[in-house]
């Protein structure tokens, strides 16, 4: 497993570390609409990480709804690197999901949301290898693009700049 400096990451760093690899994950995706979808669900997230709106409901309904969350287009994959795609995007909605609850102070969490703490990213990081070449030169591209960032530093194009340090077209 490559190695990262998660855990000294600040709160948003480390939502941004999920987000920013999650980006690299939508490209694997065999189906065009499963990419669109999984696309649509992250972008949500960087809107989080931008403007902090009180939207931890409705990135877990993104995630877990019986109709049209993230995993139930999961359980219908039958193409297993879809499957391990599907699980990072999964892992990345989760945990933002759970910063955002945090910042509007939800005393109890939904079910999975509960189970979700830093640990998430040993997941996130296993299958991220799987299903991405090269991962570990993304894993440091990432942690390298952490390393100098402060949770003030957060502007409108972040995630344009996550990308662009990533080198994943837009």
């Amino acid at each position: 497993m490559a190695s990262t400096n998660f855990g000294s990451l600040t709160g948003d760093g480390k939502v941004i570390f999920f987000l920013g690899l999650s980006e690299k994950v939508l490209s694997v995706f065999s189906q065009k609409e499963d990419q669109i979808y999984a696309q649509k669900v992250i972008y949500k997230c960087w809107e989080w990480v931008i403007d902090k709106e009180n939207i931890g409901d409705i990135l877990y309904d993104l995630l877990d709804n019986e109709e049209n969350g993230i995993t139930i287009f999961q359980e219908m994959s039958v193409n297993e690197v879809d499957v391990i795609a599907w699980n990072c995007i999964i892992d990345a909605v989760a945990y933002t999901s759970r910063k955002a609850f945090e910042k509007e102070g939800v005393k109890y969490y939904p079910e999975p949301i509960a189970l979700v703490d830093d640990t998430l990213v040993d997941h996130f990081i296993d299958c991220f290898e799987k299903c991405i070449e090269n991962s570990s030169s993304y894993i440091q591209r990432i942690n390298f693009f952490l390393d100098g960032y402060k949770d003030e530093n957060i502007v409108s194009d972040l995630r344009t700049e996550v990308l662009r340090e990533l080198q994943i077209q837009n």
